[in-house]
């Protein structure tokens, strides 16, 4: 190759360098800037909380909007709805728990459509331990999460709001993200599908002694919460738990 042929490939090389670093300096300024903006809309989504303190607090809708929000953007709203001070001598459980809290807060708001906002403890506590090993700070919480662990991670959610709570229906344990409460009847109604899968008009009106009126309304509430699933392809209606549906799926 000629003097001339390897000055040219020097001088295309030392320019593919320049290029290279160039691009290194704008990733780098990127980020940089990247960070102080995601500072920023934390010092603002902080600065709002504060302002707003006492409508979030009232206000279930406008609650849980305002954690989709921080999710959204990547902001632990537990972070920002905790006092600075205090957040900053939270130690690695309180964090761990914490970051346990925020995914238990996403699969409810995911699977809220398949089961009305109800899901067993068992089934929450099984998805979790299924993603453990692609999430690092799921597996160094524990080797296996317990139900337990979910329990004492859904009482750090408090500081978003109250919709997130423990309730038992029957003898098992729930996780409820609705604002609804349950009457009497219906926790009877929930805990009876989840016994043996499915409730009808007919059982309930010969095993516990109801009209059928009262059978009805309950289970048409439930339907339109999204609670229980409605089969219409027997001679009798069949009223579903998600819960056994969603196995299948």
């Amino acid at each position: 190759m000629s003097r001339k042929g390897l000055a040219s490939f020097e001088n295309h090389s030392s320019q593919q360098t320049k290029f290279q670093n160039l691009g290194q300096q704008l990733l780098r300024s990127q980020h940089e800037e990247l960070e102080t903006q995601f500072q920023v809309f934390q010092n603002a989504l902080t600065a709002f909380k504060e302002q707003y303190s006492a409508e979030i607090m009232e206000n279930p809708k406008f609650r849980t909007e305002f954690s989709e929000i921080c999710i959204s953007f990547g902001v632990d709203p537990l972070i920002v709805s905790t006092d600075k001070n205090k957040s900053n001598t939270t130690s690695e459980t309180d964090d761990k728990y914490n970051h346990l809290a925020m995914r238990i807060f996403e699969i409810c708001q995911l699977t809220k459509s398949l089961n009305g906002g109800i899901i067993p403890i068992a089934d929450m506590t099984r998805m979790i331990n299924n993603e453990a090993g692609v999430d690092p700070m799921m597996s160094s919480l524990h080797n296996s999460i317990k139900e337990v662990d979910v329990q004492k991670a859904i009482s750090n959610l408090k500081n978003i709001g109250g919709e997130i709570q423990m309730i038992k229906i029957g003898s098992s344990n729930y996780i409820k993200s609705i604002p609804q409460e349950l009457n009497s009847d219906q926790s009877i109604i929930l805990a009876t599908c989840e016994s043996i899968g499915h409730v009808s008009v007919n059982l309930l009106r010969d095993n516990f002694g109801w009209r059928k009126i009262r059978c009805k309304s309950n289970l048409e509430e439930l339907v339109s919460n999204g609670l229980v699933w409605v089969d219409e392809f027997g001679n009798e209606k069949l009223y579903w738990a998600t819960s056994w549906i969603n196995k299948e799926l």
